[in-house]
């Protein structure tokens, strides 16, 4: 697999705006010096950039490891989970048919078919 090369400037300025519209909506002042201090370090020093993007990459792979499968685990049981429950409350008689009680699937089919069933199958 091929090694994607970043630009530590484009990411420097992504990160430290990214901490800049944290600042903008919650208020917080850690955000600006942190905004501040990723901003003066991606502008004076290319090693300092190089490390913290690949500490911010670092970062990026080891949520995309956690974050689906939260998600997942929050959509089953918020959303699946419950839509299944109601379901077999419900309706008693289900229409899955869990037991074999023919020897073939195969369905039985007396229909006449003509050119015309044969000319639009969708």
């Amino acid at each position: 697999m091929k090694k994607i090369k970043t630009d530590t400037t484009k990411t420097m300025l992504v990160i430290s705006s990214g901490f800049i519209l944290i600042y903008l909506i919650w208020h917080w002042d850690w955000a600006i010096y942190t905004a501040l201090t990723i901003s003066l370090t991606g502008v004076l020093s290319a090693y300092l950039s190089r490390k913290v993007v690949f500490l911010w990459m670092k970062l990026s792979w080891l949520l995309s490891m956690i974050v689906p499968n939260v998600l997942l685990a929050i959509v089953f049981y918020l959303v699946l989970f419950p839509v299944s429950l109601a379901a077999k409350l419900l309706h008693s008689k289900t229409q899955l048919i869990l037991k074999n009680k023919t020897q073939s699937f195969f369905v039985d089919c007396d229909k006449e078919f003509d050119k015309a069933s044969f000319e639009k199958p969708f």
